[in-house]
């Protein structure tokens, strides 16, 4: 690109007047040398995407001559090269891809979707700017190199604030786990000891009203049995109830790691009890 361009344009109008050619042609050929000369310019203030755009209508002028479309031809290679070409993403705030994005550079749009396919810039710095669908915008200042191809330049919406979080996703306090525990526990129990208690029950029907006097341990066992499934219900009940107050009352910040630490120490059980007097249910708390 050393030639200089106005010699070369006068140079080559100047021929055109000699030989006579017709007002048309000389009117391409006017046209294919200031594009020749243009785009040498552009190129050396590095504005290549111009240049590039000036060699391509100077090589695709009709009546351009053989000399001057072949040294655009050779500029416009030369531009292409050194063009730096860049490729755009956004990401969501669990990494995901955003397709419907509009990118601003410098003010001028370049894409209004991300496709993955490389989009040339010209070189220096750029601010870019990316418009998502739902409104919210990402910028970023880039320094894009001369030559550089296939730059990737990715933007990613910051994370939610710790408010917004969902709440099911809060740190529970293990007094939460230990109620659900013993809640499941004693509704188990109520469970077995109702079937066992419903099952005697119905073994003493059969025989009613001319049971025999041995069948008196078997009522008793049977009353055993719906006390104890009773008393299981009444665990299960309050023990959802203490695991829901504490899943509503629980930050799931520093409050939560205080309880832990006196909590992880210590473990607790559920016992059933059965005595000539009564039955009931055991909680036994021991430390690891």
């Amino acid at each position: 690109m050393g030639t200089n361009p106005k010699q070369t344009a006068w140079r080559w109008v100047v021929l055109s007047l000699c030989l006579g050619l017709p007002r048309v042609a000389l009117a391409d050929v006017t046209a294919c040398v200031q594009s020749h000369a243009s785009g040498q310019r552009e190129a050396k203030a590095g504005r290549l995407k111009a240049a590039s755009e000036l060699f391509a209508s100077c090589v695709s002028e009709e009546g351009c001559p053989d000399a001057i479309r072949s040294e655009c031809a050779e500029f416009r290679k030369d531009t292409e090269r050194n063009l730096p070409t860049v490729i755009f993403a956004a990401l969501d705030e669990r990494g995901g891809d955003l397709i419907q994005v509009r990118v601003y550079a410098d003010e001028q749009a370049l894409t209004e979707t991300l496709d993955g396919r490389p989009i040339a810039v010209d070189p220096g710095e750029h601010h870019f700017m990316f418009e998502l669908a739902s409104g919210q915008v990402l910028q970023s200042d880039v320094v894009i190199r001369e030559g550089e191809k296939n730059r990737i330049v990715s933007l990613r919406l910051p994370p939610p604030p710790k408010s917004e979080v969902n709440e099911t996703q809060r740190k529970l306090p293990p007094s939460f786990w230990v109620a659900s525990g013993v809640g499941a526990a004693a509704l188990a129990s109520w469970g077995a000891f109702a079937v066992i208690g419903h099952g005697k029950q119905s073994a003493l029907a059969e025989c009613s009203p001319t049971c025999s006097p041995s069948s008196r341990a078997d009522y008793d066992a049977m009353r055993r049995d719906y006390l104890i499934a009773d008393i299981s219900l009444g665990v299960a009940v309050a023990s959802a109830g203490v695991a829901t107050w504490l899943f509503l009352s629980s930050d799931g910040s520093s409050s939560a790691d205080r309880h832990a630490a006196s909590s992880a120490g210590s473990r607790l059980s559920v016992l059933p009890l059965v005595s000539t007097r009564g039955a009931g249910l055991v909680l036994n708390a021991s430390a690891f």
